[in-house]
């Protein structure tokens, strides 16, 4: 099938039938219609959980340690959960020097059976539907070892002054997909004095 291409601009009404847009070169010419995850958010597929004014504990990946956050997929669920981004932000600040990196782990894991966060949709903002188990500042009591994956946030504090390493949001685009089985946590690996947080994690579920 040969499909035509016209180059140059195209000023049409709705309804109207029209050829895609090329370049001068023939790149086909595409523009954002809506917000990156406007489709997921919409379709009812985007979930979220999240804290403020978190205490956190000091977290490696250990079996049954105490991320901030954690969603796990459990086996059978028929889909895949691809994170979209974590927030974070500092509420209050260390009362002493330190530093502390939030990190990301994750794998294969026995579906833990501590205290459960229950996923907020980001279209309906009600706290259901999601495929996912989530857990909020809770011993992942009976979870599997998780590996290191990646640290998307750091932050130090000197005793008179501070220095932040943050982005507000870190846009994975689904480079994390949590496959039944499975799941992915984020923790602090230290706790700093007095210091708290504000912190979320998104994601999308699709068909696996």
């Amino acid at each position: 099938m040969i499909a035509d291409i016209k180059v140059g601009p195209v000023i049409s009404a709705d309804g109207a039938q029209i050829a895609a847009r090329a370049t001068k070169t023939a790149a086909l010419v595409t523009a954002n219609a809506h917000g990156s995850y406007s489709e997921a958010v919409l379709r009812g597929n985007a979930y979220t959980i999240g804290l403020a004014g978190a205490t956190p504990v000091a977290y490696a990946g250990a079996a049954a340690g105490t991320p901030l956050l954690c969603v796990h997929n459990p086996t059978g669920s028929g889909k895949l959960l691809s994170l979209l981004g974590v927030f974070i932000a500092s509420r209050v600040a260390a009362s002493a020097a330190g530093t502390v990196a939030f990190n990301m782990y994750g794998g294969a894991s026995a579906q833990p059976t501590g205290t459960t966060t229950a996923p907020r949709n980001l279209l309906t903002l009600i706290q259901s539907g999601s495929s996912g188990i989530g857990f909020a500042n809770a011993a992942l009591t009976g979870s599997t070892a998780l590996s290191y994956l990646a640290t998307p946030f750091s932050y130090y504090w000197a005793t008179a002054a501070g220095a932040v390493d943050i982005s507000q949001f870190v846009d994975l685009s689904g480079l994390f997909i949590v496959a039944p089985g499975n799941q992915i946590a984020i923790g602090a690996s230290a706790a700093l004095t007095s210091a708290t947080w504000d912190i979320s994690m998104v994601w999308e579920e699709m068909p696996q």
